[in-house]
């Protein structure tokens, strides 16, 4: 099980990595970040282990409609921010809602709670956000196709993973970039996206929002109506930027 999750997640990561060698990915990288050092903007680092100060029990509880009372938080001990430093979730247990999710073949219905997520506050240039976040062209689809074939060949030849988890890592990532779409909206921050995926059958939709400097990403998921979810998503990243980055 656990060589099959390492083959999943290498192979997914390597799927959307569409920039071209890697060392010139490390380059733009490194140029990047020094740019945004220089400019004195909005410091990641300044946020690791503290995200439930930028997105507060208070923020999501409004967010929600909920009381915060009965809001469960992810993470929420000492030890649990030290394993996880890049979300801060708050749930809710008020809705009956089910979701389909596909596992070795098998679709399942599993409960879905109420959740306000923030995740993956990061450094970025505004070139370099547009860069990750954009409807991926044929062109690009093809080179990671091509490039997934490639390493899954490479593992299976080094030993790493059995045909069986790279055939299953291959559909997954293959099928996620089908269904890897953006969309700009408009008025948030200096620029923002939401960024539509499905993964394992599971769709997300999550509002990518570019800052000063520094990316974040949230994830509402309060109803089955997708722009009830939005104008949350979008009025609580007004805030965030309003009330803890200005």
């Amino acid at each position: 099980m656990k060589t099959t999750v390492i083959v999943l997640v290498s192979i997914f990561l390597f799927a959307f990595s569409c920039e071209g060698d890697k060392k010139e990915n490390n380059s733009s990288m490194e140029t990047e970040l020094s740019q945004v050092i220089e400019e004195n903007v909005l410091i990641a680092e300044d946020f690791k282990g503290k995200l439930d100060e930028l997105l507060t029990l208070e923020m999501a509880a409004e967010t929600s409609g909920y009381p915060v009372s009965e809001a469960k938080k992810s993470p929420n001990s000492e030890i649990e921010k030290k394993s996880n430093k890049i979300s801060v979730s708050y749930f809710w247990d008020k809705t009956n809602r089910t979701q389909q999710i596909e596992m070795m073949g098998r679709k399942m219905d599993v409960p879905v709670n109420d959740e306000v997520t923030l995740s993956w506050v990061e450094n970025i240039t505004l070139d370099g956000f547009k860069k990750k976040y954009h409807n991926l062209t044929e062109a690009e689809i093809e080179a990671s196709n091509q490039g997934i074939d490639e390493k899954t060949a490479e593992m299976n030849a080094d030993g790493k993973a059995t045909q069986e988890q790279t055939d299953m890592a291959k559909s997954l990532a293959k099928n996620a970039m089908k269904n890897f779409s953006v969309e700009e909206v408009p008025n948030v921050g200096e620029y923002a996206v939401f960024v539509n995926q499905k993964f394992a059958g599971v769709p997300t939709r999550e509002l990518k929002v570019f800052y000063k400097g520094l990316s974040f990403s949230l994830l509402i998921n309060l109803s089955e109506d997708v722009s009830f979810n939005d104008k949350k998503a979008i009025a609580l990243a007004q805030k965030i930027i309003n009330q803890k980055l200005k």
